[in-house]
């Protein structure tokens, strides 16, 4: 059994706006925040979620893609941070509930290498998102594309601790299945309204200098 794991979420976690939120919000017909709506009233699962608002999105095209990805920053400490824990030989893993074709391709943008990801797939095709969902798990009780909770249950033989690192509301079922937990927006407000004990920080800059964590700096 290994020591620690570090999971993250990776919209508004490892990017500094949720990507799709700010994706949507942009580019999709006004009918999406009906569907998202749907989703957070626990209606609809996130994948069917996801599946509707893309087709709301009209002229969707390469272009249109490149130039937002261009434009999505990246927390100012993660780089810092994924280097400090390659060089602590600290295993990470992002579990996202979003899209693999933008997450791959942010990362890809900055540099970042080496990172496992769990999160569902998409491809761009033909002018329209074609999405399967690999990580989904018949006994989840929101109906997530990616289940967090089945991911951080595989992780736990494996580690003594686990240590997570969120700030939504795909986070929120997993709150109280992991070991320390690193909470900011609207994570932080649903530990707060249910009594979860957390770490509360604003950027990764806490994290890598949690001293529970013990990242040697030299």
């Amino acid at each position: 059994m290994k020591e620690k794991i570090i999971v993250s979420d990776f919209d508004g976690t490892i990017t500094k706006q949720d990507t799709l939120y700010t994706f949507l919000k942009t580019h999709a017909q006004d009918e999406w925040l009906d569907v998202e709506n749907e989703w957070l009233r626990g209606d609809i699962g996130s994948g069917e979620c996801l599946q509707r608002q893309f087709a709301l999105v009209p002229n969707l095209s390469d272009k249109l893609l490149d130039d937002f990805i261009q434009t999505v920053e990246i927390d100012d400490y993660f780089c810092v941070f994924n280097e400090l824990r390659l060089r602590n030989n600290v295993d990470f893993i992002i579990v996202s509930d979003g899209l693999d074709y933008f997450i791959n391709r942010i990362l890809d943008k900055h540099g970042i290498k080496d990172v496992k990801i769990v999160t569902n797939h998409a491809e761009f095709k033909n002018g329209e998102f074609v999405m399967n969902f690999p990580n989904k798990s018949k006994f989840c009780k929101h109906n997530a594309g990616t289940c967090k909770c089945q991911v951080v249950s595989a992780l736990r033989p494996d580690y003594r601790d686990i240590y997570y690192i969120g700030d939504g509301t795909s986070d929120n079922c997993v709150a109280d299945k992991v070991d320390f937990l690193f909470a900011k927006s609207g994570l932080l407000n649903y530990c707060k309204n249910t009594h979860i004990n957390c770490i509360e920080y604003s950027t990764y800059n806490e994290v890598i200098n949690y001293d529970r964590l013990g990242f040697s700096f030299r």
